[in-house]
């Protein structure tokens, strides 16, 4: 039963993990076809978006996969 429950937890933080990273790619490939097909802008946006998407991971996404990785670890029954 411990094992059962914790692979269960296991499963569900990787898909969460899958889940965010579809999320950034997705809205990624959206945003960059709806902007101008100019070069240059579409080279700013990536830029850009990808400095704030790093940020966004390494501030509010790693520490809170940590957390759930932390309880996981932590889950004796």
């Amino acid at each position: 039963m411990k094992i059962k429950i914790k692979f269960i937890l296991i499963l569900l933080k990787i898909v969460f993990e899958i889940l965010i990273l579809i999320l950034f790619l997705g809205s990624y490939i959206k945003l960059l076809n709806s902007l101008e097909p100019k070069i240059f802008i579409k080279l700013i946006f990536s830029i850009l978006y990808i400095w704030f998407s790093i940020g966004i991971n390494v501030n509010f996404i790693f520490p809170l996969l940590k957390l759930i990785d932390n309880k996981i670890n932590k889950y004796n029954y």
